[in-house]
């Protein structure tokens, strides 16, 4: 399995890739930037790890010292002009949300803004606007670049919180769409191959230093009943809708929902999401 993981300090990025093989990623390569790095692989046709061992890298000296991270993590694959990203996502796409069955055919579309509505682990979340109920769901986000002939390629997967204003959607669900304009959050570590299988995920809400809410539930390809590349193929199938050079970030639907529980989050709360296969995770303060 490879790892990306992509970390700034200051106007400095890099982006750090390792192997849990070991060889010759085993201690870390370093580049200068991920989004250059994804582009550059888009148009190669190679294997990851055919494409990353003819690049040039040094080793990651500022980003990491003995084996403990000194920069902040940021989003990965991020354009430095953030309209050179854009976020999407469906639902309805798993065998069951917080544990119930999901009936298929009930399929739906979002488009959750530009890349500048992306956090990474740590930062403060906060609602793009007012909202009637924040709430939080966990996903798989699939990232993918789109090359110099307009063809998509998938990057790799991470950890996700498909953050929106579940309230305004259930209320008024011709505002469906509204309701999702609000910032994701991803994990600022990517995992440069397919979805797993499966994978077990929980989600907590701390609350006045005692947990509020909590839930399991699992992700992964046996978990869907839209598989990735059929929902890759509905958004990202037709030409020229999406220019060369753009990152593209998917969500790929939950297993986790903390509004289809009742549960609204509030002023403080603090959230942490982990992916327990794969070692992903998130955590970030709520504030309205």
């Amino acid at each position: 399995m490879i790892r990306l993981m992509d970390y700034r300090d200051g106007d400095t990025r890099a982006a750090v890739v390792r192997s849990d093989a070991g060889g010759g990623m085993g201690g870390g390569l370093a580049f200068a930037s991920s989004y250059e790095l994804a582009f550059g692989y888009a148009d190669s046709g190679l294997t990851w790890a055919d494409y990353l061992g003819k690049q040039p890298a040094r080793t990651p000296e500022w980003a990491e010292a003995g084996g403990g991270r000194r920069a902040p993590g940021t989003v990965p694959f991020l354009p430095d002009t953030p309209s050179m990203a854009a976020v999407y996502s469906f639902g309805y796409t798993h065998a069951s949300v917080n544990g119930k069955p999901v009936e298929k055919g009930g399929l739906d579309f979002y488009y959750k803004g530009p890349g500048s509505l992306l956090l990474a682990d740590g930062d403060r979340l906060t609602g793009s606007s007012w909202l009637s109920g924040g709430g939080l769901e966990v996903e798989y986000c699939a990232i993918y670049c789109i090359d110099t002939a307009g063809e998509a390629v998938y990057l790799g997967y991470t950890l996700a919180n498909d953050f929106s204003d579940a309230g305004l959607r259930t209320a008024h669900r011709n505002l469906a769409n509204l309701s999702k304009l609000h910032p994701s959050v991803l994990s600022s570590e990517v995992i440069l191959g397919d979805l797993p299988a499966s994978s077990q995920v929980s989600a907590s809400i701390e609350r006045d230093g005692a947990v509020a809410w909590q839930r399991t539930g699992t992700l992964g390809r046996q978990a869907m009943i839209y598989p990735r590349r059929l929902l890759e193929r509905l958004l990202l199938g037709p030409r020229n809708i999406f220019q060369p050079g753009m990152i593209v970030y998917l969500l790929l639907g939950t297993s986790i929902s903390s509004h289809k529980d009742g549960f609204e989050l509030r002023d403080a709360d603090s959230i942490t999401i982990q992916d327990h296969g794969a070692g992903l995770a998130l955590r970030n303060d709520f504030f309205n």
